[in-house]
């Protein structure tokens, strides 16, 4: 699940369609379901503790690392031999390997002048001047930072998986709005898909394809093809039924309808669908660093892993972050287009005649630049043109370290009043008991559904490894958690203010938006450098770059919360006597609450996708397990560690769903329109 500005929008779109809720009633309470609760719940409880007892026993352990490096194991000796290496795997990873060398070599032929006139060519005529110029300067940005070679590498990488997850993406979302079956078979896989941490795909494909660029772009794939399908099925949706009649009185059959009426309306979500595409592959495109993905990403991963040497890393690291934004920024603005009015007033302003010449005449000035600068011999970005900005960074961070001491006083703190008693109270109490009171939880949330899958995850957690007393995929687990509670909560203390602030003031949401899109653009990766020169490393670290990750979503889905209220209620409010504060904490809260509530869920999973990289800077627990597992041959505990993320991970989600009273927005939530099926 990665945040951006094209999942905001979506969001939007969503719940500008659905209804105005409806007024908050308090519900009665049926003391016979809270008998049938409370019995049920405490006799699970009472089971695990008489069966299974504390700690966890033996013959409860699922045996999945020994599996998989079984797995591994007949793999390293088959990869050669086996029909299926021989046949599939391999060709398949030779044609991904030599397809982003191909991407590579194309990008080199044309130069870096050639790069630049291209990326601000196309960004003029989707975006216009302004973001044709914002692309232009991070073209020269990358250049200028003297890392044009890996930044090609990255946006090779990036373009093939990109390309194939459209590829196989927009044609399944078209088949989800014509086959409701399929629509609704595939809806519980997506879900999955989308709650799984990214770094969590990289395990499986480093055993298939092993390391190298086939392995990344596979799990690219797969990791950003859910957002295309569902963003394509979205705008199909969207496409009024009496435009699809009106086709069909003319005689078009239903590729005809297809081609020339539902993808040309349906053009504004499928742009963003490229747009979600685009950021989520390169958010993994960066972390596949750690199963040898060449370029932006291993300048971080190097960085990162250099940072108490005496040069300082964090200088490398920023310089590397600072890379890969220009690469998103310029990529956004590829693919995020015109507004709609934006566009017909374009349109209107100029002719076709008018608009073919112009785009023959820049294609032709694209030509020439290409063409003299290759006889001028300008391949690479010229070294000459240097910023150097590693060392004064490193200077910075040095400075603050011995003179901002607060800093490293907020991070002991924490760590040490909140995060371990935490965990210590957690993995201190029966296991039973953790289970117990989960369940509970789920349950008071959710009903019993949300509760039986609150304890299905619970168990898989007890059965992946069996812990000892201070070590262990649960004692890990239970450390996540915490680290996971803590930014959360720390998050939404931040965020729901701030949106409130937002959803009723326009000036102040108009002056917050631009830092809120550049937050939204940045990859997960790259929070970790400003908060590791800081904070040094540990789990605060962790914590405060997955805040950063998390708050913009939840300040934008505040307020939308907010600014949904009707205006025709807040009136009759103000009628009645009530003041700016009960306005707020008696009508808008209330009334924005679903929308607060999604905030919160979207911040959890924002969050829980930050674990692993957490781990990478002393967050421990499960996020350096499986980095462990991918980079020290341990594939079978970063399998493991993997699943009970994702079951953290799907708990937390369904308890927070059943807070907020709806199920999951979005494209894939919506029932089928009639008349779309067969």
């Amino acid at each position: 699940m990665t945040a951006n500005v094209a999942t905001v929008e979506l969001i939007e779109r969503d719940l500008d369609d659905a209804p105005p809720p409806a007024p908050a009633h308090r519900r009665g309470i049926d003391p016979v379901r809270v008998a049938i609760a409370v019995g049920a719940v405490s006799a699970f409880t009472i089971v695990l503790a008489v069966v299974w007892g504390n700690p966890i026993p033996s013959w409860w352990d699922f045996g999945i690392a020994d599996w998989v490096d079984h797995v591994e194991h007949w793999l390293i000796i088959n990869r050669g031999d086996s029909w299926i290496f021989v046949d599939f795997f391999t060709p398949l990873s030779q044609f991904i390997d030599n397809s982003v060398q191909w991407t590579l070599d194309a990008l080199q032929f044309v130069t870096w002048a050639g790069v630049l006139a291209i990326a601000t060519f196309v960004v003029l005529r989707v975006s216009g001047w302004v973001a044709a110029a914002t692309a232009a300067g991070g073209v020269l940005l990358i250049g200028v930072l003297n890392l044009w070679d890996p930044a090609m590498q990255t946006v090779a990488v990036l373009a093939v998986a990109v390309l194939i997850s459209l590829v196989i993406g927009v044609p399944l979302g078209v088949l989800s709005v014509r086959r409701p079956g399929f629509d609704r078979s595939t809806r519980v896989l997506l879900d999955a898909m989308q709650v799984v941490p990214a770094y969590c795909y990289l395990l499986p494909m480093v055993l298939i394809f092993d390391i190298g660029f086939p392995a990344a772009v596979v799990a690219t794939v797969v990791f950003a093809v859910p957002a295309t399908i569902r963003l394509t099925e979205h705008g199909m949706r969207g496409v009024p039924d009496s435009a699809i009649e009106v086709g069909s009185a003319f005689g078009a059959d239903r590729r005809q309808t297809l081609r020339m009426v539902e993808l040309p309306m349906a053009r504004p979500a499928l742009l963003l669908g490229v747009n979600q595409t685009v950021n989520l592959a390169l958010g993994i495109v960066v972390i596949a660093a750690l199963v040898g993905a060449e370029g932006l990403g291993q300048v971080v991963l190097t960085g990162l892993q250099n940072l108490l040497s005496p040069d300082g890393g964090v200088g490398l690291a920023f310089a590397g972050g600072l890379a890969i934004v220009a690469i998103a920024l310029v990529f956004d603005r590829m693919t995020r287009g015109r507004s709609v009015a934006a566009g017909r007033a374009y349109r209107r302003s100029r002719s076709p005649e008018r608009r073919r010449a112009e785009l023959l005449a820049g294609g032709g000035l694209v030509v020439i630049v290409i063409v003299v600068a290759k006889a001028v011999g300008a391949g690479s970005f010229p070294t000459s043109v240097h910023w150097d900005i590693v060392r004064p960074i490193n200077d910075a961070v040095e400075w603050i370290k011995d003179n901002v001491e607060f800093l490293q006083t907020i991070s002991d703190f924490v760590v040490t009043k909140v995060l371990t008693p935490m965990r210590d109270f957690l993995t201190d109490a029966p296991w039973w008991a953790v289970a117990g009171a989960v369940t509970g939880i789920g349950w008071a949330s959710g009903g019993k559904r949300v509760a039986a899958t609150v304890a299905i995850c619970t168990l898989i957690v007890a059965g992946l490894q069996v812990p000892t007393d201070t070590s262990g995929i649960w004692y890990d687990t239970m450390d996540t958690f915490t680290q996971v509670l803590v930014a959360v909560v720390l998050a939404v203390a931040i965020a729901v203010p701030v949106g409130i602030v937002a959803g009723r003031s326009p000036r102040f949401d108009a002056a917050i938006r631009p830092l809120l899109d550049a937050m939204q653009v940045m990859p997960a990766f790259v929070y970790l450098v400003p908060v590791v020169a800081l904070f040094a490393v540990g789990r605060f670290p962790g914590i405060v770059a997955s805040m950063a990750y998390a708050i913009p979503i939840g300040i934008r889905l505040t307020a939308l919360g907010i600014r949904e209220v009707p205006p025709t209620t807040i009136e009759a409010a103000e009628s009645m006597g009530a003041g700016r504060w009960q306005v707020l904490s008696k009508v808008q809260l209330p009334q924005a609450w679903p929308s607060i509530m999604l905030g919160v869920n979207q911040m959890i999973l924002l969050v829980m996708s930050m674990v692993v990289i957490a781990g990478l800077v002393g967050g421990g627990a499960l996020g350096v397990d499986v980095v462990y597992g991918l980079t020290k041959g341990e594939l079978g505990l970063g399998v493991e560690a993997g699943i009970a993320i994702v079951a953290l991970a799907v708990v937390l989600d369904r308890i927070t769903q059943g807070w907020g009273g709806r199920g999951r927005t979005g494209a894939g939530s919506r029932k089928p329109t009639k008349g779309r099926g067969t």
